[in-house]
């Protein structure tokens, strides 16, 4: 035991790193075990058990593909000093790929419901602000104003009722009638986005247009369009931006290469609930951990992929088991990066030895697990 004591007093002070967010977080689940208690002891000198930079891990029983983590962290609400938590994580296997990804952006007049219910009509998905088709999506943002709130803050103004302005400003207007004035009879006047404006349609873009009338001149209205191609901008993508925007667009689109990561296995395919519920109802049975059935239940209801890392970890807060994100007290932390773990993959299921002592290399990484094992 005198042996032992030095180690101790070393991994002490063994300075610790850790960070808030990882990419593969997004597809993972993980509980902090802030009730309850553990011993690790059982796993300690196991077969199939793999020790990583103070980590435990080993495949899952509710899925071989999956793999399990185990460490003690001090992310806890509360906690006293030198105390820490057991972390419960089940991780879809992942890996780094290169992507080369295009992307425009440009402002214009863009009648926007016209364009979403083309695009529902060509086959793209169509949510509020956004279309997306295979590789391509298009985000239309609406450019917004202070001029008005409602129609009634706007009025007709103009010797031939050409202008629509607020309706406390007093505007100057030549009075010479031109042809495209015709052009009016196809819209109304009226806010649009916080300006006053003529309304962009489908009839008055396309009266103005004939009439060869610089959109920009008559209304105020605009709309950022921002554009990402995932891969080889093609022919037949640049046709199908140019179809569901209706109009021919400037397309100069920039390069640039993002590393991106990939999990192995769909996590639609996989229930987060029953992975996590089954895995702590094993650790529960071989004397890991201590926990109520009720406590699992809870856990496993609220259980899905992406609820893991610093903010989004699962744990016992408000008098119930939520993620850490909507605990009234949460401190959330702002940041991530490119940082990325290359976890060890087990070969197979752990097997408990029959003898429950802790010995030899066991004690060794019981101790480097309580002092090392916070996420880096």
């Amino acid at each position: 035991m005198r042996k032992v004591i030095p180690l101790i007093l070393l991994l002490l002070f063994v300075p610790l790193a850790e960070a808030c967010f990882f990419p593969q977080d997004l597809y993972a689940v993980e509980v902090e075990l802030n009730k309850g208690s553990y011993d690790l002891s059982p796993l300690l000198n196991a077969k199939n058990v793999v020790e990583y930079e103070g980590k435990i891990i080993y495949k899952s029983h509710y899925d071989p593909r999956l793999i399990v983590i185990l460490w003690a962290g001090e992310w806890g609400v509360g906690i006293n000093e030198n105390e820490s938590y057991l972390h419960i994580r089940i991780q879809i296997p992942t890996k780094r790929v290169k992507e080369v990804r295009y992307s425009e952006e440009f402002q214009g007049v863009f009648p926007v419901d016209k364009i979403k219910e083309r695009g529902k009509n060509l086959g793209w998905e169509v949510g509020e602000y956004s279309l997306v088709k295979d590789n391509v999506t298009i985000v239309l943002t609406k450019l917004k104003g202070f001029e008005c709130k409602d129609n009634s803050d706007c009025k007709i103004a103009g010797c031939s009722k050409e202008l629509c302005v607020p309706r406390n400003e007093s505007p100057f207007s030549a009075c010479v009638y031109r042809e495209w004035y015709r052009c009016f009879n196809f819209t109304r006047c009226g806010c649009y986005n916080g300006f006053c404006t003529w309304l962009p349609n489908e009839e008055f873009l396309k009266c103005l247009k004939e009439h060869n009338v610089t959109l920009d001149l008559v209304i105020k209205a605009r709309v950022s369009v921002g554009i990402e191609v995932k891969g080889n901008v093609t022919q037949e993508r640049i046709r199908e931006i140019k179809e569901v925007l209706g109009c021919d667009v400037p397309l100069n689109f920039t390069e640039r290469w993002e590393w991106r990561v990939v999990p192995s296995v769909n996590p639609e395919t996989i229930n987060a609930s029953e992975a996590i519920k089954i895995e702590l109802e094993w650790l529960k049975s071989v004397g890991v951990i201590k926990i109520g059935d009720k406590d699992i239940e809870e856990i496993a209801k609220v259980a899905k992929w992406g609820y893991a890392g610093y903010n989004a970890r699962i744990g016992f807060y408000d008098g119930r088991w939520m993620p850490y994100s909507n605990y009234s007290g949460a401190v959330l932390i702002k940041c991530g990066g490119p940082a990325y773990e290359e976890y060890p993959t087990p070969t197979s299921t752990p097997v408990l030895p029959s003898s429950k002592g802790v010995c030899g290399p066991g004690i060794i990484l019981l101790l480097t697990i309580l002092v090392r094992g916070r996420r880096k």
